[in-house]
């Protein structure tokens, strides 16, 4: 079984978020939206990087199946399209948090994809989001 410390496989072998209920929209948007998809996974932890480092950043949204995540200097708003009740807003540390923890999950659970996905990122994008906070070695 994987565990890390907000994800936890469900007995459908998939992801679930297991963190405190104050960053349950936020595990929900990870688990439903970016999925074990390293790129996505990657995008988002780049932009609350890109936010955190640049005072006048966003909005800039990251649309998904169930939810739109708005990423600005002051946090990440999520909303869900379908579930009006199903929203918050979280600051830049604690959405960064629940992504590293995400992408762990991700380098535990899909390792043959994780170098391939990061030289994909890093190519297209000219920068390292895992930069200083996670080694991605070949």
């Amino acid at each position: 079984m994987i565990r890390t410390h907000y994800y936890m496989e469900s007995e459908f072998e998939t992801p679930r978020f297991n963190g405190p209920a104050e960053l349950d929209v936020l595990g929900e948007w990870v688990t439903a939206d970016i999925q074990l998809v390293g790129l996505s996974i990657l995008e988002a932890i780049d932009l609350v990087r890109l936010a955190q480092s640049d005072p006048g950043f966003g909005p800039e949204e990251f649309g998904g199946n169930a939810h739109t995540a708005t990423f600005s200097s002051q946090g990440v708003a999520i909303e869900n399209h379908f579930l009006e009740h199903v929203q918050g807003e979280f600051p830049l540390d604690k959405a960064l948090a629940v992504l590293l923890d995400f992408w762990d999950y991700y380098v535990l659970a899909c390792p043959t994809d994780v170098v391939s996905d990061w030289n994909e990122y890093v190519k297209e994008n000219g920068r390292d989001p895992l930069a200083g906070l996670r080694d991605v070695t070949a």
